[in-house]
């Protein structure tokens, strides 16, 4: 049993995370929750019996916790991630870390030195399509070569589902990442260029083209390509479209639970609907580091990385030429 202390609420939590934890109550136990809103904590609280507390240090200091779920702290900046980075228990981020580099790179810094998981909710990684496709490229598929991805950016007023993806920054740090993850390697140059069809404002659009190490067998170049149009028409649906080209066929993603593939004998469509969602998955895989098993996880290099190629996009987009990725201090 993990021993949970929480942190913020937040708006996802009625309809994201309480009901996933519920579902995983013989292997969490919730001890104590924290949040600005008293009244809100409290009602969170009672379904397992914890204690609700008056700040962070009081959470952090006064109770007897494996872990910690940092699910919502905008209110407050970085100072609880701080905070928990110098504590000896692995910590579960949820939402946006914003884009200071140097602070998360600072925070990464200290918690790699104490040996501390602090583990970002990238949940593209894991929902259930992403799942499937990496069981595909090592049985028919083989290494991803590209990845193309058209897309609009969210809208101020749009409702998403996961938290951190309400700003264009942040939807594009979790494509970014991604990307990163799908290729498994280091990128190495990204440049952005913007596309307009005065007659029809909806068919404007940014295309990102972002460069990894070339295959290392064959030597053929590795790319993503994101377009990013500028109007979502109302018949699209939210979902972005996937499609990776691999060395021996290719996989379309046409939801999260939904996956397309072709290779040379094959051309198959699988509903994943019964497979574990993505919410699930990074849970289990946190509680799994919190009793000291040793299972890989996102970290916030992975984010420092995203936030950098952000960054990069726009500066290609500004001076009209590529960019160079420089490994950042925080990324090793």
């Amino acid at each position: 049993m993990v021993r949970i202390g929480i942190i913020g609420l937040g708006p996802y939590w009625e309809q994201r995370y309480e009901p996933v934890l519920r579902m995983m109550d013989q292997r969490i136990q919730i001890k104590a929750v924290y949040d600005p809103v008293r009244s809100r904590a409290e009602q969170a609280a009672e379904h397992w019996n914890a204690a609700v507390v008056s700040g962070i240090s009081s959470l952090v200091s006064r109770y007897t916790l494996d872990a910690f779920l940092l699910l919502h702290s905008d209110w407050m900046d970085h100072y609880p991630l701080k905070i928990l980075s110098q504590q000896d228990r692995p910590v579960y981020i949820a939402g946006s870390l914003g884009e200071e580099l140097e602070i998360l790179e600072s925070i990464h810094s200290r918690a790699t030195e104490q040996l501390v998981t602090l583990m970002p909710e990238f949940s593209r990684r894991y929902s259930q399509a992403t799942s499937r496709f990496f069981e595909l490229a090592v049985t028919r598929l083989g290494n991803p070569n590209s990845i193309q991805i058209e897309t609009c950016c969210p809208a101020a007023d749009q409702d998403v589902e996961v938290p951190g993806q309400k700003n264009e920054a942040d939807f594009l740090v979790g494509l970014f990442d991604w990307c990163c993850y799908v290729m498994r390697t280091k990128p190495v140059r990204v440049q952005t260029t913007f596309h307009s069809d005065s007659s029809d404002l909806s068919e404007d659009y940014r295309q990102i083209k972002v460069e990894f190490l070339p295959d290392p067998v064959t030597t053929s170049e590795r790319f993503a390509l994101i377009k990013i149009k500028s109007e979502q028409r109302e018949t699209e649906s939210f979902f972005p479209k996937h499609q990776i080209k691999c060395r021996n066929g290719m996989a379309e993603f046409r939801s999260p639970d939904e996956l397309h593939w072709e290779d040379e004998s094959s051309s198959i469509t699988e509903s994943l609907k019964s497979d574990r969602r993505e919410l699930e998955v990074m849970l289990d895989h946190f509680c799994r580091r919190a009793v000291g098993g040793i299972i890989p996880v996102a970290n916030i290099s992975d984010v420092c990385q995203a936030i950098q190629l952000v960054k990069l996009s726009r500066e290609s987009l500004k001076i009209g030429m590529p960019v160079e990725f420089v490994t950042g201090r925080g990324q090793d």
